[in-house]
C-alpha cells in the first residue's frame, strides 16, 4: 500500500457514495464530494482562524515593542527586540508558524482530492489498477485519462474488446453529461464548434473564480501589518493574476469535469470563509490598547514630549544680553518715525549756507 493511499482509500469510497447519491452524476458528485470534504476539513480552518485571532489581538504588543527599538539597527538591539518578542508569545502560547500548520495539512489532502477527481473509473466504479493498465494496454490507449477511457468504454466494439477483463455491462459508469448536452469528460479545444464554445466557458470560469475568491478571502483573512505591505507589493499583484491564468491554461489540458471541480471548489471555500469570519470575527483594536500598550513597555511618544509653553511664565532672557539681575527686562522703546524730508533737502546737505547772487556783467563793464 503506497502512503496516499491512506488518504486515497476512503477518498474513495466517500467519492463513490456521492455518486450513488446523485445517481452517478458526476457533476452533481463532485459538488456533493466537495461539500462533505469543506465539512471534514472544518475543525482545521477553525484552527487557523484562532491562531489569526490571537495574532490580532498581540498586535498592540508586538507593535510597542518594534516602535520601542524604532531606529536602533545595530545586532545588539535587534536581537534584544527578537527576544522580547519571543517572551511574549511564549508568556501567551503563542505559536507564530500556528496557522502554517493547517495548511501544510490541507495541502496532501488537496493532491488526494484531485487524484479521486480524475480516477472515476478507480474509485467510482471500483475496477483495480492492475485492470484499468491492462484495458489501456488491450485498447492501446496508455496516455489517456480515466476521465476519457470511461466515453471509449462506452463504445460496443471496446467493451467487447475487454469483455474479459471487466464486463462493462456490470459497471455503472459514471454519466459525464450535463443538461444531457455538454459533455464534462471532453477536453476544452480552440476548435470553433459548438460542443467547445460551451467548454470554453470552464477555463473562464476557473479564472473568474479562483481570481474573485483571493480577492474575497483577503478579506476576511488577518494579515499583519509586514505581511500586508508584502501582499500590496507589485510582485504578488502579478502572482494574483498569474495563478488563475495558470488554472485557467490547465483546465485547457484535462477534461472538463477537473474545471468544474475547481471552480465548485473554490466557491465553497469562500462560503465557509464568510461563515467561519462571522462566526469568529477577527478583533477590532482601538488606539487605546495601542496606547496602552506602550505604557506597558516605557515606549515614549516623541510627539507628546513638547510641553506647551506656559504664557504666564517670564520670558526667558537672550544669551546675548549679560545682565546677573533677576529684574524683568524694561519694555522696548518705539522708535520714531522718520519726518517727511522737506523739498531740496538734498541741496541743502551740500551747501549749508546759501550761495551768494552773481555780479551783473553790465556793472563790471562800467567799471573798467
Amino acid at each position: 500500500m503506497k502512503i496516499f493511499d491512506i488518504l486515497l482509500v476512503p477518498m474513495g469510497y466517500l467519492m463513490r457514495f456521492a455518486a450513488y447519491i446523485t445517481g452517478n452524476n458526476y457533476l452533481f458528485a463532485i459538488i456533493l464530494f466537495a461539500l462533505i470534504m469543506e465539512i471534514l476539513m472544518l475543525p482545521i480552518q477553525i484552527k487557523q482562524q484562532k491562531n489569526s485571532i490571537k495574532q490580532a489581538s498581540l498586535q498592540p504588543k508586538i507593535r510597542a515593542i518594534t516602535k520601542k527599538y524604532d531606529g536602533r539597527k545595530d545586532a545588539a538591539s535587534m536581537q534584544e527586540k527578537q527576544q522580547k518578542i519571543m517572551e511574549l508569545y511564549q508568556k501567551e502560547n503563542f505559536s507564530p508558524y500556528g496557522g502554517c500548520l493547517p495548511l501544510l495539512i490541507q495541502l496532501p489532502i488537496i493532491f488526494a482530492l484531485y487524484s479521486v477527481i480524475i480516477n472515476p473509473l478507480r474509485y467510482i466504479c471500483g475496477v483495480s489498477a492492475d485492470n484499468i493498465t491492462k484495458i489501456r494496454e488491450t485498447l492501446k490507449l496508455e496516455n489517456l485519462s480515466e476521465i476519457d477511457l470511461i466515453g471509449k468504454l462506452k463504445i460496443p466494439e471496446n467493451a467487447a474488446k475487454i469483455k474479459n477483463i471487466v464486463n462493462i455491462d456490470e459497471i455503472d459508469l459514471p454519466n459525464f453529461k450535463l443538461f444531457g448536452k455538454l459533455d464534462l469528460s471532453a477536453t476544452p479545444s480552440l476548435e470553433v464548434t459548438k460542443q467547445n464554445a460551451w467548454l470554453l466557458a470552464i477555463p473562464v470560469l476557473v479564472f473568474l473564480g479562483m481570481f474573485f475568491s483571493q480577492k474575497i478571502m483577503k478579506r476576511f483573512t488577518y494579515q499583519p501589518p509586514e505581511s500586508a505591505e508584502m501582499q500590496n507589493g507589485g510582485g504578488m499583484k502579478i502572482m494574483n493574476v498569474a495563478m488563475p491564468l495558470l488554472s485557467a491554461w490547465i483546465s485547457l489540458k484535462v477534461p472538463a469535469a477537473v474545471g468544474c471541480y475547481w471552480f465548485i471548489r473554490n466557491i465553497i471555500s469562500v462560503i465557509e470563509k464568510w461563515i467561519i469570519s462571522k462566526a469568529m470575527p477577527i478583533p477590532v483594536l482601538s488606539e487605546e490598547e495601542f496606547k496602552a500598550a506602550e505604557r506597558e513597555y516605557g515606549v515614549k511618544n516623541k510627539q507628546h514630549q513638547k510641553k506647551e509653553r506656559d504664557p504666564n511664565a517670564p520670558r526667558p532672557r537672550s544669551l546675548h544680553t549679560i545682565d546677573f539681575d533677576d529684574e524683568p527686562l524694561p519694555p522696548p522703546v518705539p522708535e520714531k518715525e522718520p519726518e517727511e524730508k522737506e523739498e531740496n533737502s538734498d541741496v541743502k546737505d551740500i551747501f549749508p549756507v546759501s550761495p551768494a547772487p552773481l555780479k551783473d556783467d553790465k556793472s563790471d563793464k562800467k567799471n573798467k
